[in-house]
């Protein structure tokens, strides 16, 4: 099934596109040079000063493209592009993709004027040699396939756009448009005391959205990174009148980096007054796309205590050490945990010590990759949805309990991490689990890892939700193909492989209908058929699940039934309810948006969902 979740569509198909531009695009192509370089040289490394622009070789600059039809370049090129390069430069070219932001090396932006004047044979050098967090494609792809995506990234520039409002998939939801925001949204969240929405941006605005119900809401900013001192902003919440940030410094050259905590007081008149609630030594960044640091925060349901989620350093557990600069780095004391304070914690510095951690009663729970988004039920407990790794592992959502392993690094997706095992040989055409296309198999993450940690002694992993379907529960079996679980019977944990779920929250009031009342929801980041890690596995994402959750008692877990009813949505990051409209908001690489999808909330008969697998 073909669904309308890009909400980005051309004005014209992109045949008649490209018939538009190719005369100018082919004279940019040919005007770039004469003749085709074969020398070696202009492919070696550029060094990691990624401060220094990176320029090209003379030669390279005048390479000339090696197609003859642009048409059919384009068309090659955009497959290529959605397989390998959406991830960090984003669906439209904007540089937005998520993978790569908060890295010392930023993607480029096939919009910019500077891109625009680039010769061809230099961005066919640039993707021939790669640098840095983007890997070299000499090997990978063929000499024809690199001029392919030049190609494409070309038509990127000529391509009109529309918006598209997502799509309710039951005739019970209604979707209204509240507003354009500006890019790099991350987080969406509402006071409970004024009742006024707020957002946040990954570089570390924070914008009060006023006007809300008049119809013509705008935004103001309040505060920035220099007010707070977060330059990586990825963790918000209210607790009463008290706005919490959460989120990491940069240090040394954003070689090393420092998890930071603080509060502003809005409850007095005047400015509000902000206090630091907890910062941490520095400890090694890395190079990769995996430095996921400190984000997602939830406040207990009396108010007592602050938990935050610190994502992992490594993507598998693998030793990450920065260009050789913190020899045999993996997660450390301060990675890959869930942790909690008491409300009202001041000026606390974490110590780099596990065990300090656990007996000042600081850390929660350990062994979770990247919990990007925690939410209470309406019974108190907590909840996170887990961003898996590039090994095909699933997705997992986790009931947290305090003094509880979830599996990490050894663990994922209720699958083991063969990376463990000694002797393991890494092998796309051996091992199905590995995507050939994936950046941890491009960048040689996977090895034979004698070093390995071992699993503790006596540590017991606690599973990850399970989910029956009927949707988000594909999975790859263990004879590598990709099953569907609800034909298979097999419970999923938690939802199909590189959907990125995130935006979790619950009717906690309990104030939709009755199919829906007291449940949860989650949206997915990802869109499968634009994704190529998750295509895989299916075309769908990018949409809004709602998850009717029980517990099972001989389990001592839950298990979930699992259903889209909003899709459409363009690279969404979080979602808050307020009565019974869910406001999803939108990361956006040159403009974001927000979305109120209104749910039923009279008493009625159950209404099914008209999503169909693809």
């Amino acid at each position: 099934m073909n669904t309308s979740s890009d909400r980005f569509t051309k004005k014209l198909k992109i045949s008649k596109t490209i018939k538009v531009v190719s005369a100018f695009a082919l004279a940019i192509f040919f005007l770039s040079g004469i003749s085709r370089c074969k020398s070696d040289k202009s492919e070696k490394k550029e060094p990691d000063d990624y401060s220094k622009e990176w320029v090209a070789p003379e030669e390279a600059r005048k390479l000339r493209p090696g197609f003859e039809d642009f048409d059919i370049a384009v068309r090659k090129g955009m497959e290529l592009y959605s397989l390998q390069c959406v991830s960090c430069h984003g669906p439209q070219g904007y540089g937005d993709g998520g993978a790569a932001q908060g890295q010392s090396q930023k993607p480029a932006n096939f919009h910019s004027e500077k891109i625009k004047k680039e010769p061809v044979g230099a961005l066919y050098w640039k993707i021939t040699t790669g640098r840095g967090i983007m890997p070299s494609f000499k090997t990978s792809f063929t000499d024809e396939q690199r001029w392919s995506l030049v190609a494409y990234i070309r038509s990127l520039s000529y391509q009109e756009e529309t918006l598209v409002p997502p799509r309710a998939l039951r005739p019970d939801i209604k979707i209204e448009h509240l507003m354009n925001i500006g890019p790099l949204a991350v987080r969406l969240l509402q006071n409970p005391v004024t009742g006024d929405l707020y957002y946040t941006t990954f570089d570390g605005d924070v914008f009060q959205i006023r006007n809300l119900n008049s119809g013509h809401p705008d935004s103001v900013k309040i505060l920035t990174a220099a007010d707070h001192g977060i330059g990586r902003l990825q963790g918000a919440i209210w607790n009463r009148n008290t706005l919490f940030l959460c989120g990491n410094v940069d240090l040394n050259h954003k070689q090393g980096t420092s998890g930071r905590m603080v509060r502003f007081d809005f409850g007095k008149s005047g400015p509000p007054r902000m206090s630091v609630v907890f910062t941490t030594p520095e400890y090694p960044s890395n190079k990769t796309i995996y430095d996921h640091g400190w984000n997602a925060l939830a406040v207990s349901p009396d108010g007592k205590y602050i938990f935050v989620n610190s994502g992992a350093r490594t993507d598998h557990g693998e030793i990450e050490d920065n260009g050789g600069l913190y020899p045999n780095a993996r997660d450390n004391a301060l990675t890959s945990k869930i942790f909690r304070f008491p409300i009202d914690t001041k000026d606390l510095v974490l110590p780099m010590d596990t065990a300090k951690l656990r007996a000042e009663g600081y850390l929660y729970a350990e062994g979770i990759r990247n919990a990007f988004d925690m939410a209470f039920d309406g019974s108190g407990n907590l909840f996170a949805v887990v961003n898996s790794s590039d090994y095909d592992f699933p997705e997992d959502m986790f009931w947290l309990r305090q003094n509880h392993h979830y599996g990490f690094p050894w663990l994922l997706g209720g699958d083991e991490n063969p990376m463990q095992f000694p002797g393991w040989k890494p092998d796309p055409a051996t091992d199905s689990f590995i995507n050939p296309n994936s950046h941890s198999w491009r960048v040689h993450y996977y090895y034979n890892d004698s070093t390995f940690p071992k699993i503790p002694p006596g540590v017991k992993f606690s599973a990850g939700v399970q989910n029956m379907g009927p949707d988000a529960n594909e999975y790859r079996g263990h004879t590598g193909r990709v099953l569907d679980g609800d034909q298979t019977g097999v419970a999923v944990s938690t939802f199909t492989p590189h959907s990125s779920p995130l935006g979790l929250f619950f009717d906690t009031k309990k104030v939709l209908s009755d199919d829906l009342r007291g449940d949860g929801f989650v949206i997915r980041y990802t869109l499968g058929r634009n994704e190529g890690m998750m295509r895989a596995f299916t075309s769908q994402g990018s949409d809004m699940l709602h998850l009717e959750m029980t517990y099972d008692k001989t389990m001592d877990n839950f298990t979930m039934h699992t259903t889209r009813i909003v899709d459409g949505f363009r690279q969404p990051t979080d979602a808050v309810l307020i009565g019974n409209i869910a406001y999803v908001i939108e990361y956006g690489g040159r403009e974001g948006h927000i979305w109120k999808v209104i749910l039923p909330s009279k008493t009625g008969n159950k209404v099914k969902s008209n999503s169909k697998k693809h």
